[in-house]
This record gives structure tokens, sequence and C-alpha cells, in this order.
């Protein structure tokens, strides 16, 4: 696996894990073992793995748990965890969650080495940069997607409610935990969000400006192995019988196209989704997932990204030969794929009300968003716009 070369995150993986063998893995991230002080950033969705883990942790090592945490993080909410005088004794910080509490870790062990506040390192041009590396950090993801456990960037919102990306190779995680229990619980619904995200990433990470011969392989592996997993793990949710194997392979997929975005960066999708969740509280993976199949017409007009694209289809139709074949049936893959899982495709099905007039005035923010100059081929205002009002 090419992408377990590209990262310096300690990734391992795992059925299930027990509260010494995590005690060990913190301990070694931390330098210490003895008198060891964990804080846990968490949120309260309904993980009985979690909660079991957590109260067997606490026999080998102290933990003050932090959970002020909600879907796309505020700057707010980060800001009166790290006030928490509990918060300055840690040694190391556990966040076991999805993108947003593996994201809110990332900031809090960021300004637990480098002090001020979160909306100063915020936007184009920031008051604050990040200097120092941070606290040591591991990562538990609990959903199959956001592949946060290995990137160096977090999403935040900041007061005026716009979300920022934040980045830089100090918050990469010590570790990253994949264990397979702790989907147990994930709902289909969840799991078609999170998976398609994943595939998203590891799309953008292939028609992406910064894209090398390596970052595209290992893209394209990625590519593989989510729409190899994703649909055996929505339709086994949806039918209540779940493995742990399934479980653990989808979170080694995530996190193989977060690896390959962690270097590239993401693209138009990204950015345009991020105006879907700031103006209608749209959830990321769908949002992200909105414009997937626009964006991969016009990405197909890359010759680079014509191979990829070809190779991924290739995998799974190896009786194909002919180059535009290979991708049409990737397409089709993909859209029957967002189909069967109801994922909206348009502005109606995400019950929202626009007119024609008002998509430039909405979506002309996201030409500020660096995500969107990563696209290969560029994509101007009028093309955008064109296809936003396709979607009306």
């Amino acid at each position: 696996m090419i992408s377990g070369t590209l990262t310096p995150v300690h990734v391992l993986s795992f059925e299930d894990i027990d509260a010494y063998r995590l005690h060990q893995i913190l301990g070694n991230a931390a330098g210490r073992l003895q008198n060891l002080t964990v804080a846990l950033v968490r949120d309260d969705a309904p993980i009985p793995r979690r909660d079991e883990l957590i109260n067997g942790l606490r026999e080998y090592c102290a933990v003050t748990t932090f959970n002020k945490v909600r879907p796309n993080p505020t700057c707010a909410d980060i800001m009166e965890m790290f006030g928490s005088s509990a918060f300055r004794k840690a040694d190391v910080v556990l966040a076991i969650g999805g993108g947003s509490v593996m994201d809110s870790a990332k900031a809090l062990a960021m300004l637990a080495t480098n002090g001020g506040e979160l909306e100063q390192y915020l936007g184009n041009q920031p008051q604050r940069g990040i200097v120092e590396k941070s606290l040591p950090l591991v990562l538990i993801p609990t959903t199959a997607g956001t592949g946060s456990e290995v990137t160096k960037v977090g999403v935040y919102s900041s007061e005026s409610g716009r979300k920022h990306t934040l980045g830089s190779p100090s918050m990469l995680a010590h570790t990253a935990l994949l264990v397979g229990s702790f989907i147990d619980t994930v709902p289909a619904k969840l799991c078609a969000s999170t998976g398609l995200d994943a595939l998203d990433h590891a799309l953008e990470s292939i028609w992406n400006k910064n894209a090398t011969d390596i970052t595209r392989r290992a893209a394209e592996d990625a590519a593989v192995e989510v729409l190899t997993w994703l649909p055996k793990l929505y339709q086994a949710t949806q039918n209540g019988n779940a493995d742990r194997l399934t479980q653990q392979k989808m979170l080694q997929a995530s996190c193989m196209a977060g690896i390959a975005f962690s270097i590239t960066g993401t693209a138009a999708g990204h950015a345009i989704s991020f105006i879907l969740s700031e103006d209608w509280h749209v959830p990321h993976g769908m949002a992200c997932a909105f414009t997937l199949m626009e964006i991969f017409d016009i990405a197909m007009e890359d010759p680079a990204t014509r191979t990829s694209l070809a190779r991924i289809s290739g995998h799974f139709h190896p009786e194909l030969k002919e180059q535009g074949e290979l991708i049409a049936t990737l397409r089709g893959q993909i859209a029957s794929l967002m189909r069967e899982m109801k994922i909206p495709r348009t502005f109606q099905e995400l019950s929202v009300e626009l007119s024609p007039d008002e998509i430039p005035s909405r979506f002309e923010r996201s030409f500020f968003d660096p995500k969107m100059h990563n696209q290969k081929p560029a994509i101007s205002p009028d093309r955008l716009y064109a296809l936003l009002v396709g979607k009306l």
C-alpha cells in the first residue's frame, strides 16, 4: 500500500482494541506511561464501545473529558474547552469521534503549544502562524470518511459563520487507530455520507493541480478500496449485519484517501460544499457529493485525470480496454451507487429554494477559497454558475 509510505502518522489497524493496549499507545505518544494524564475529546454520539474503552482506560491513567463539540466545530466551543484548567494538565490528547471531534482535538493540541485564539490562525491573512509542534495527539475515527486522522488540516467555523481550513504539518497526529468496532453503530445514512466524502477525497486528489505520479497512484488505490468496500458496508449496515472486517476495510480505505489529499489538498467540490454547509447546513459528506458527478465530467477533460479514472475502472472491469468506455463505466458505477444511497443531486432534493439569479451571489465566495484553485482543469465562474443553475 503506497499511501502508508506517504505519511509520518503511525497508522495502526485493529478489529477491536482493549484499554491496556490503548494506554500503551498513548504512553508511547506522550513519552511516558507513569502518571499519564489524557485529555479525551469526544461528542455525545451513542457509541457503547467507546464508553467501555474509556472506563477501562481510567484504570491505567487519568482521563479528563472535553465534549463541547458540534458538527462544523466552532472557534468559540474550542476556546471554551481550551480555557479549562484541566486541559492544561494533559500529556496527550485523545480524540474518539468523527471529523468534527478529530478537528477539534487538532485545534486544542495546536493551541496547547502555540497559544492565542483559534480565530487568529484563520483566513487568508491570519494574525498568527503555527510555529510549534502540537501536543501529542492520538486519533480514533468513529466514521469511515473524513480521513482526518491522517491529515494536517482542520475545518473551523469562525464567529461570522464562515468555514475556514487551517493546516500545518505540526497538526498531524502522532498515531491514528483504525478500530472496526467503533463503527458498529453507524447508521446507513451516515455510512453513505461519510463514505462518499472518502471517495471525493480520493478523486479530488487526482484531478488536482498539486497531484504527482505518486500521489495520483495513492489516490487511485484509495478510490478502488472505497468503491470496493463502501457498497458492501452500506448494504450490510442497512440489513443490520455489518461485520468487523468490512468496517475495518472501509476505515482503511478512508485513511488511504486522507493520506492522498493531505498532500495535494482537495479541489472544487469541497470549495462548493463549504457554501452548502455554511448557508443551508447540508452535512459535509452530502455537500461534497452534491456536485461530484458534474465535477467528474469537467475533470475528465484533463488527459492525466482520464488515465487515472480509466485505471480505477479497469480494476473493476478488466474486460474493457478502450479508455472512453472505461471512464463512462466508472461514471455509471458511481452514479448508481449514489442513487442507491439516495444522495440529493438537486437543490429541490436538498430542500433549498433558489432562483437562477441568486446563484452567482451565493457561490461567488467559493472562488476566494484556495481549494477551488486546486481544480484541474480550472472552472470559471460562468461555468460553475451554469452547472449549479442546472441543478435547480
